[in-house]
């Protein structure tokens, strides 16, 4: 029976958060806005209201209008009563007044085709003769109420209803409205609510940007975390198989070594001091792969101490100096001899540096060039190491995988010495860079801090 299971894809943290946190942030900064804008307009026309109902009140008192309200006088307190009115229709942007009985039914308007009407429902009116200043505002061109089928398109108007009180001032004895048409008071609701839909925008874009990055960082970090995690339990994987694969090949390999050391030391005819040499060299690479992994596996650092990286490259150069000879390598060393001395241990340092040389001298097998440079970069606090050779190079598409474990452009590499070559200057800090061009030689300079090596 066979099974098979749907792959599934990945979560993209960072893709459902910007997505989700977009749109909850839209949706709270436009809810915002909107409560806020409704806030403003409502306080700013019941502020305006207000005003407008103190001064009105102040007028019918003084000329005693509320007794046109109370009797039906159509002598001189309607005389009085349509006075207050010219004085109220001429308040600055107050374009139709009406007075309403107790009733709600149009006692006086300027506009004489209202009087003796009844427009209900009006809430505000209702509002208004219970005693309760009532402010609604709005635009001419859509009629909300039946009276406003009279009105002349407007831009924006607001209808402040008030109530009238009787001389004793304990009942109502009807309404007064107020039209008007608020140039200044629309033009101040406008500013102010573009202010308010700005700051809610702008504030809703920076809310988002500041924790999209929080979260593509924590991201970030987390994939690190989990690279290296993933990278250690590879590690440990390779030890334990490592030192296995050393424990059961190296025994054999003795064994074979000293055999034809014997068959090669011994006069016998040809072919057999020749074959015994191919043994040997096999031998010996077999393990230098060998130690080449279990280096790679099982890294440590011992105890630090104070060194000078240039006597270090020099001693590298020294060590591999038979085996550039006898591929007629040049060397050219430019070391700085001011560099500060540093705290490190000199045995990892020194593997790095071996593995760069091999790769350039294995680069060129018909002759060639290494340059090597180091130098302290002031201004990054760092030292830097250069090797680079005119060997055969890397191609484009390969160069982002030479520093993956047992990947390798060479016939018989391991594929761990630039990924054991990261390891060991990640451990300081530091950072790897490559370049090359296939056929023009390669170039790798190491940085590492000088915070993390100590300096002296």
């Amino acid at each position: 029976m066979a099974f098979f299971s749907k792959k599934v894809s990945p979560f993209n943290l960072l893709r459902w958060y910007g997505v989700l946190s977009f749109v909850c942030i839209v949706l709270i900064s436009t809810i915002s806005g909107f409560l806020l804008s409704e806030f403003l307009t409502k306080n700013m026309l019941e502020r305006d209201g207000l005003i407008t109902m103190q001064f009105v009140q102040s007028l019918t008192k003084a000329a005693h209008g509320s007794i046109y309200f109370e009797e039906a006088d159509d002598g001189e307190a309607k005389r009085v009563f349509e006075n207050l009115f010219k004085r109220i229709s001429a308040m600055p942007e107050v374009v139709r007044v009406k007075a309403y009985n107790k009733q709600g039914r149009v006692l006086w308007s300027d506009d004489a085709r209202l009087i003796g009407h009844s427009f209900m429902p009006n809430p505000e009116l209702m509002i208004a003769l219970s005693g309760t200043l009532a402010v609604t505002s709005g635009y001419s061109g859509k009629p909300a109420k039946g009276e406003h089928v009279f009105d002349e398109n407007v831009p924006y108007f607001a209808e402040v209803y008030l109530p009238i009180w009787n001389t004793r001032g304990d009942k109502v004895v009807g309404a007064f409205e107020i039209y008007k048409t608020p140039a200044t008071l629309s033009e101040a609701i406008k500013k102010g609510n573009q202010l308010i839909w700005l700051s809610a925008g702008l504030g809703g874009l920076f809310l988002f940007a500041v924790l999209y990055w929080i979260v593509k960082r924590a991201t970030h970090t987390i994939y690190k975390q989990q690279q290296q995690l993933v990278e250690s339990e590879t590690m440990v994987a390779i030890g334990e198989m490592s030192s296995a694969v050393a424990h059961a090949i190296r025994n054999p390999l003795a064994a074979i070594r000293s055999s034809a050391e014997v068959a090669l030391e011994s006069h016998s005819p040809q072919p057999y001091p020749e074959i015994a040499k191919d043994i040997i060299l096999e031998v010996d690479r077999i393990t230098g792969w060998i130690g080449e992994l279990l280096a790679y596996a099982q890294l440590s650092f011992g105890t630090s101490s104070a060194i000078q990286i240039n006597d270090v490259i020099r001693s590298t150069f020294e060590t591999l100096e038979r085996k550039m000879n006898a591929r007629e390598i040049e060397l050219f060393l430019d070391l700085q001899e001011t560099l500060p001395k540093i705290k490190a241990d000199e045995a990892p340092l020194r593997h790095v540096l071996i593995n760069l040389v091999h790769n350039a001298i294995d680069a060129m097998p018909v002759g060639g060039k290494i340059f090597a440079k180091s130098s302290y970069l002031r201004d990054e606090g760092c030292l830097e190491i250069s090797i680079r050779d005119t060997g055969t190079g890397v191609p484009k598409d390969q160069i982002k995988k030479v520093f993956k474990p047992f990947y390798t452009t060479k016939r018989t590499g391991t594929g761990v010495g630039l990924s054991l070559v990261k390891r060991i200057i990640r451990r300081y800090n530091g950072k790897v860079f490559l370049e090359s061009e296939a056929g023009r030689g390669t170039t790798v300079r190491i940085r590492i801090p000088l915070a993390t090596l100590g300096k002296f």
